[in-house]
């Protein structure tokens, strides 16, 4: 099932408040009943947000009480594997990584490789998906880790002092921040986006982003639209979420709304590799409509993030 398309001329409505609303509503209705003799603490903030989007995503029913339980599962043996006092993070990364023997993938965009939900099904995601899943099982045993993104790629921080990079598709080794910014920079100094801990929310974001980008290789732009519209919601800072709403746009004419797309990517970020040629490509466009008419065939915007 795919996401709803969102008025073409709208600008993303409500804001991350609103999103966060939405994610734990849809959590508490996906994971409610689930109490028995002995109620189970809720779900926190990030669990929750992540099966809301596996939920909005196209989950089956019932999967997100499956997640809970799989996550509950997992969350006891971690507690079960460092009885003489609360778990830790290595205990976190053997329980995923040795005792139940998840498995990376680096080949598929499919969203089934970075859904919460799906991953515990299948014991196998993407960066994100693994991310995923060690910050709400970090999240369920009270082992506090930091979502980080970097261009293309996605890890986990821990909260210690001084803080550990865990290498998701390296089974959680810890890798130096050099290592991060030989393989995947540079990035801007300063970025509002990278190599920064992001909150529920915005982890939420890189989810519907990457939803985005697979729907638009489908060639699902209508559904593409609306993720990049809610990941663009969720995390405002991230430049390449406005860029890649406004390039789906511009694809499919709706010329006045990619424009404010563009512009709130070129406000965060201005030097975005694309966006000043997209932004070109556009005025001729319009440029052209308000004097001939009907805007003729054109070169595509660059879509690539």
């Amino acid at each position: 099932m795919s996401p709803a398309r969102r008025g073409s001329h709208d600008g993303p409505r409500g804001g991350p408040g609103a999103v966060r609303c939405r994610a734990l509503a849809a959590a508490a209705l996906a994971l409610g009943g689930l109490a028995c003799a002995r109620p189970a603490p809720p779900p926190g903030p990030m669990a929750s947000a992540l099966v809301a989007v596996a939920a909005e995503l196209g989950g089956e029913a019932g999967q997100g009480r499956e997640a809970w339980s799989a996550l509950e599962a997992l969350a006891a043996r971690v507690k079960a594997r460092h009885r003489g006092g609360p778990p830790g993070v290595d205990d976190l990364r053997a329980v995923v990584f040795e005792d139940e023997k998840f498995q990376r993938e680096i080949d598929s965009d499919d969203p089934r490789f970075f859904v919460l939900s799906s991953v515990l099904a299948a014991r196998r995601g993407s960066c994100l998906g693994l991310g995923a899943l060690m910050l709400a099982l970090g999240e369920r045993v009270g082992v506090p880790l930091d979502g980080i993104m970097v261009p293309g790629h996605f890890f986990v921080r821990t909260r210690e002092s001084p803080p550990r990079n865990l290498e998701l598709l390296r089974a959680g080794e810890a890798m130096p921040d050099d290592w991060y910014r030989t393989k995947y920079g540079p990035w801007p100094s300063g970025s509002a986006e990278y190599f920064r801990p992001l909150d529920a929310v915005e982890v939420a974001g890189v989810h519907w982003f990457n939803a985005g980008n697979f729907l638009r290789r489908q060639g699902d732009l209508t559904a593409a639209a609306a993720a990049f519209a809610r990941a663009a919601e969720a995390f405002p800072a991230f430049a390449e979420a406005h860029a890649s709403l406004g390039a789906v746009e511009q694809l499919q004419g709706e010329l006045p709304a990619a424009a404010v797309a563009y512009d709130r990517a070129a406000r965060v970020r201005p030097d975005l590799p694309g966006l000043q040629r997209n932004r070109a490509l556009l005025q001729q466009q319009l440029t052209l409509l308000s004097v001939d008419g009907p805007v003729p065939d054109a070169l595509p915007p660059d879509t690539r993030r």
